[in-house]
C-alpha cells in the first residue's frame, strides 16, 4: 500500500536530520558522558529507517543492475558481512548493522530526491555546521582548538580532530566555488554575498585547522571543478596527456621511493607521515595469514594485536589513517577489488556524464567524488556509516545514474518550472 500524499518537506527535515547526527561528535566529558555514541547511534537508525520505510511507501522503487550500483552494493554488503568472521565482537556487529543501514538509507535516498537537492542538502548541513565550528573556536577555545602535540594551536572546532574539521571545510570551499547559486541569484546580490562570505568563512577555517591532507583535498576538487567545466574537446586532450605521460611519470618516481621510519622520500622530497607507515606495515604483515578475506569488520585491533605494537613502538593507535589500507586488512583481496570496481564504474559514469552535460550540479558531485576517494589517503571514511562524507559519497553514488537518465530523457535539460532545484533558491 502507497501512501497517498507524500510530504517532501518532511523527508528534506529528515535527510538534514541524518547529517546533523553524522557531523555530531559526542564527547566523553559532555552532560551525556559514556551515552552519548549509543545514543546518536539509536538516532541514525531511527532516522535511516524512517527514510527507508517512506522510500518504500511513496516511491516507485527499483534497483538499477548497472556495474556503479551493483559493485558499490556488493562491497558494502560484503563489508556488514565481514562482520561475522570478526574478532570484534558485539562492536563489530552493530558496525555491521549500521553499514547496512546506510547504504539502504543511500538509496533511499536517491529515490526520494534528485541529486542536485541531496548535494545542496548536505553542503549546507556542512556549511551550518562550519560556522558553529568557527564560533567555538572564538568563544570557547578550550573545546575549539587542539592542545595536544604537534597539533597545538590548530583548530578543531566542533568536529573532536583538526583533520575531520579540515577535510568538512575543504567540501564546504569547494562546494561554495561549484555548486550554482539557483534561481534567486537573478533577483539580488544576497545569494552572491552568503555565497562569497561561506567562502572566505571555509577558507579560514580550512587553513587554520592545520591539515595538510585537507588543504590537498581542496586542491583535488577546485581541479576537478576546472575539469569538469572545460570543452569537451579538451577534456579528452588531457585524458590522451595524462595516459600518455602516466607509464613514464610512474617510471620514474617509482626508483625514487624511499621508506624512512615513518617518512617517505620521493623526487628527493621528504614526506612527514605521521607514523603512519608504522602502522601500515603492521597490519599489512599480518594479512598474510588472511589475503583473500581479511580480518573482518573491526577485527584487526584485538587487545592482543594493540599490546604487541605498544611494546613494539612504545605507543599504540588503532587506526590505519588510511580507507584503502583498511579494506585491504580488515576485508581482504574480494574487499578491495569489490571496491576497486565500484570506483572505476562510477568514476567512468561521471567522466561520460562532465563530458556531455554543462551541469554544475553533476560538476560538484564530481568534485566531491575525487575529494573523498583522495581524503581516503590519509584518513580512513571508507565503511565508517556514521561519518558525513561516507554517507555522502555513496548516496550521491546511487543518485547519480537516476540523475542523468531524467536529464537525457529531457533532451539535457533541467525539468520545466525547476531551475535546478528549489534547494538551490
Amino acid at each position: 500500500m502507497r501512501l497517498s500524499v507524500p510530504l517532501p518537506q518532511v523527508t528534506t527535515v529528515a535527510i538534514y536530520m541524518l547529517v546533523a547526527l553524522t557531523l555530531w561528535s559526542p564527547v566523553g566529558g559532555s552532560v551525556l558522558g559514556g551515552f552519548g555514541e549509543p545514543l546518536r547511534y539509536a538516532f541514525i537508525l531511527a532516522v535511516a529507517a524512517f527514510l527507508c520505510i517512506y522510500a518504500y511507501r511513496t516511491s516507485d522503487f527499483r534497483i538499477s543492475l548497472s556495474g556503479d550500483w551493483v559493485f558499490l552494493a556488493c562491497f558494502l554488503i560484503y563489508v556488514a558481512l565481514s562482520a561475522f568472521w570478526s574478532e570484534g565482537g558485539a562492536n563489530a556487529y552493530i558496525k555491521g548493522l549500521l553499514v547496512f543501514s546506510a547504504m539502504l538509507t543511500a538509496l533511499s535516498i536517491s529515490h526520494l530526491r534528485p541529486m542536485d537537492e541531496i548535494v545542496v542538502i548536505f553542503y549546507r548541513g556542512m556549511c551550518v555546521f562550519i560556522v558553529m565550528s568557527l564560533l567555538t573556536v572564538l568563544f570557547l577555545p578550550d573545546i575549539g582548538i587542539e592542545r595536544g602535540w604537534e597539533v597545538e594551536g590548530d583548530w578543531r572546532g566542533l568536529a573532536g580532530q583538526k583533520n575531520g574539521l579540515g577535510h568538512l571545510a575543504a567540501l564546504g570551499l569547494v562546494g561554495s566555488l561549484g555548486l550554482p547559486l539557483g534561481a534567486a541569484a537573478g533577483r539580488g546580490l544576497r545569494p552572491l554575498l552568503l555565497r562569497l562570505a561561506m567562502v572566505a568563512i571555509n577558507a579560514v577555517v580550512l587553513v587554520n585547522s592545520g591539515s595538510r591532507g585537507a588543504l590537498v583535498s581542496a586542491g583535488v576538487g577546485v581541479g576537478a571543478l576546472l575539469l569538469a567545466r572545460m570543452p569537451r574537446a579538451l577534456q579528452r586532450l588531457l585524458l590522451l596527456v595524462f595516459v600518455a605521460l602516466a607509464v613514464p611519470l610512474v617510471n620514474v618516481i617509482l626508483p625514487t621511493i624511499e621508506l624512512n621510519g615513518d617518512k617517505i622520500d620521493v623526487l628527493g622530497t621528504t614526506l612527514n607521515t605521521s607514523n603512519r607507515t608504522t602502522i601500515w606495515f603492521y597490519g599489512l604483515e599480518q594479512l598474510g595469514d588472511r589475503p583473500l578475506f581479511g580480518f573482518g569488520l573491526s577485527g584487526f585491533w584485538t587487545p592482543e594485536r594493540m599490546l604487541v605494537f605498544k611494546d613494539t613502538y612504545g605507543w599504540v593507535l588503532d587506526n590505519f589513517h588510511n580507507g584503502y589500507i583498511t579494506i585491504l586488512i580488515e576485508g581482504g583481496l574480494v574487499g578491495l577489488m569489490l571496491l576497486a570496481a565500484a570506483i572505476a564504474f562510477l568514476m567512468m559514469l561521471y567522466l561520460i556524464a562532465i563530458g556531455n552535460l554543462r551541469d554544475r550540479a553533476v560538476a560538484a558531485t564530481f568534485a566531491y567524488t575525487c575529494m573523498f576517494l583522495f581524503g581516503n589517503l590519509v584518513e580512513n571514511s571508507i565503511g565508517r556509516s556514521t561519518a558525513t562524507t561516507f554517507i555522502m559519497f555513496i548516496t550521491l553514488a546511487f543518485a547519480l545514474r537516476p540523475y542523468l537518465v531524467s536529464r537525457v530523457r529531457l533532451g539535457g535539460k533541467v525539468p520545466a518550472g525547476r531551475p535546478l532545484s528549489p534547494a538551490l533558491s
